[in-house]
C-alpha cells in the first residue's frame, strides 16, 4: 500500500484518505453508541421484565468499567499502531454484536453493554481520533471535523435504520447484520488503506517541504520535544480541566438519548417521528467543516468551551419547560446538536494542540475516561428520576447545575507548559 499511497499523494494528499477511513471508523462505532442501543431498549422491555432502573444501572455500571478501561487501548494504539488497531477491534465490535443477539438475562445484557460501550463507543472514536491529527496540523480543526461526520451521518441514520431491522428481522438478528457489516466493509478497508503517520512512508505531516534533511529532521525532533508523555500530560491542571469539562456533554446526550423515546412520549411525540428526531442531533454537524476554521481554529478554547456550556445550558433549559410536541423537540435537539458537535470537533483538537502528537493515542486513551464515565452517568440519573417522579426534569436539572460547574472551570482553562526535564 505504501506505493499507492505515496503515487496517489502526487495527486492528493494522503491525509484525505485517512479522514475518510476514519470517518468510516466513526460511523461504524455506532453498535455502542447510545442512540443506537436505545432503539433496543423497547424490545428488550418486551423480552425482559426489568424496571427502567435496573437496566440504566446496568448500562452505568457497564460504561464506567469500559471508561476505566479505554486508557489500556490508548496504551495499545501507541504501541501498535492505528492500523492494527481498527482491525483488531473492527473484529472484536463484529464478535460482540454477535454475543448481543444471543443475551438471555440480566447478566448476559451488562456483558453486551460493557462490549458494546467498551470496542463501540470508546475504542472505535479513539482510535480515529488519534490517526487524524497525526496527519494534519493547521488543517486539523478542518480534519476532524470532517472525520466527525462520520459520527453525523450514524446518528442521522442508524436509529431509523435500526428500528426497521428489529421490526422485519428482530432484535436478534438486527445485531447480527451489525456484525456482518463490520466484517465485511470496515476490516477489510481499515487493512487496506490506513497508514499510521505520514513519516512511515516517508512523507511529511500536510505535505510540508523541507529544503534539506536536516530540516525534516528538526520538524521531527521539534515534534518530538513539544510533545507530553502521559505521566507529564495528568500532572497538569489543564488536562484535568479539559477533562471534566468534556464529561458534560456525554452526561446528558446519554441520559436524554437512552431514554429518548419515553421522553418525547411524555411531551406528545410519537416513536415514529422520535426516531426522526433522535438523529437530528448530527445534523448541524454537517456546517462544522465550514465553521472550524473561524472558530476552532483561530478563538481560544477557553472562549470556546465557555460558548459551548452556555449552549448546554440554554439546550436543557429548552428540554426541561417549552418541548410541548415534534416542533419545539426538533427545536430542541438542533440547538443542543450545534453546541454539541461544536465540543466533538473542539476536544479533539484540544488534546494534540494542548500536548503534542507523539503520545497521543496514550493521552486521547486517558482522556476518554472522562467521557465514557461522564456518558455512564448519564442514563441513571434519568432513570431514576422517571420512576421516583414519574418524570425527567429533576435529572435534567442537576445536569444544569453541573454545567454551569462546567462553565466556570472553562472561564480558566489555558495552554499547559511542558516541563523542561522529563521526568
Amino acid at each position: 500500500m505504501k506505493d499507492a499511497a505515496i503515487k496517489l499523494n502526487h495527486k492528493v494528499y494522503y491525509g484525505w484518505v485517512i479522514v475518510l477511513v476514519s470517518a468510516l471508523g466513526v460511523f461504524f462505532s455506532a453498535p455502542g453508541q447510545t442512540y443506537s442501543i436505545s432503539v433496543f431498549i423497547d424490545a428488550y422491555g418486551e423480552s425482559f421484565d426489568y424496571s427502567s432502573t435496573l437496566i440504566s444501572s446496568g448500562y452505568s455500571v457497564a460504561t464506567v468499567i469500559s471508561g476505566m478501561l479505554i486508557v489500556f487501548m490508548g496504551r495499545f494504539t501507541d504501541k501498535f499502531g492505528q492500523r492494527v488497531m481498527m482491525v483488531v477491534v473492527g473484529i472484536l465490535l463484529a464478535i460482540t454484536t454477535f454475543f448481543n443477539s444471543f443475551i438471555a438475562n440480566i447478566g448476559m445484557m451488562f456483558v453486551g453493554f460493557f462490549l458494546l460501550r467498551y470496542f463501540g463507543q470508546g475504542s472505535m472514536t479513539l482510535i480515529p481520533s488519534s490517526l487524524v491529527p497525526q496527519w494534519f496540523d493547521k488543517s486539523r480543526g478542518f480534519a476532524l471535523s470532517l472525520m466527525h461526520l462520520g459520527a453525523v451521518l450514524a446518528t442521522l441514520m442508524v436509529p431509523r435504520f435500526n428500528l426497521y431491522l428489529i421490526e422485519t428481522l428482530g432484535w436478534e438478528n438486527a445485531w447480527r447484520m451489525w456484525g456482518i457489516l463490520l466484517l465485511v466493509i470496515f476490516v477489510p478497508l481499515a487493512w487496506i488503506f490506513v497508514i499510521d503517520k505520514p513519516e512511515d512512508i516517508d512523507m511529511t505531516v500536510e505535505n510540508e517541504h523541507h529544503e534539506d534533511e536536516a530540516a525534516a529532521e528538526e520538524a521531527l525532533r521539534r515534534m518530538e520535544s513539544e510533545s507530553f508523555s502521559l505521566s507529564e500530560a495528568i500532572k497538569t491542571p489543564p488536562f484535568w480541566l479539559a477533562g471534566l469539562i468534556s464529561m458534560i456533554a456525554p452526561m446528558f446526550t446519554t441520559g436524554v438519548t437512552f431514554h429518548f423515546f419515553s421522553i418525547m412520549e411524555m411531551r406528545s411525540v410519537e416513536k415514529e417521528s422520535a426516531a426522526i428526531i433522535i438523529g437530528l442531533i448530527a445534523l448541524p454537524a454537517f456546517i462544522m467543516p465550514l465553521i472550524a476554521r473561524s472558530v476552532v481554529d483561530r478563538l481560544s478554547f477557553k472562549v470556546i468551551f465557555m460558548i459551548i456550556q452556555t449552549g448546554f445550558l440554554i439546550s436543557m433549559a429548552w428540554l426541561a419547560f417549552f418541548v410541548t410536541g415534534f416542533i419545539s423537540a426538533t427545536g430542541f435537539i438542533l440547538f443542543y446538536g450545534t453546541a454539541f458537535a461544536l465540543q466533538s470537533v473542539s476536544m479533539n483538537t484540544l488534546w494534540p494542540s494542548f500536548f503534542g502528537r507523539k503520545h497521543l493515542g496514550s493521552i486521547r486513551g486517558a482522556g476518554t475516561i472522562f467521557m465514557v464515565i461522564g456518558s455512564a452517568l448519564g442514563a441513571l440519573p434519568f432513570g431514576v428520576s422517571k420512576d421516583v417522579t414519574g418524570d425527567y426534569n429533576a435529572a435534567i436539572f442537576i445536569m444544569m447545575g453541573m454545567s454551569f460547574i462546567a462553565l466556570l472551570m472553562a472561564s480558566v482553562l489555558k495552554h499547559p507548559r511542558k516541563p523542561e526535564n522529563v521526568i
